[in-house]
């Protein structure tokens, strides 16, 4: 597993996801709970999921997206799986 240190907004990864299969993202906005005013919550990403395979894939295990969808999602720090 990578630093996450060696990840930057808009780099396309690949990510583990909860619902089972390997999904690619592109990183969009980072989170860093330190830095934050309250200090809650975890480290991680804002990202949206760009193929429309990988869409298809989430479908068929149950996550309520739609049909053409590029969700934004949450991907924690030791999601990230490499760089694509």
């Amino acid at each position: 597993m990578k630093s996450k240190k060696s990840y930057r907004k808009n780099d396309k990864v690949l990510v583990n996801s909860f619902a089972g299969p390997d999904v690619s993202v592109i990183l969009k906005e980072r989170y860093v709970a330190s830095k934050t005013e309250l200090k809650l919550g975890v480290d991680g990403w804002h990202a949206e999921i760009y193929k429309q395979k990988d869409v298809e894939k989430l479908r068929k295990c149950g996550v309520p997206y739609t049909k053409h969808e590029k969700p934004i999602v949450w991907v924690f720090d030791w999601q990230i799986v490499r760089k694509c």
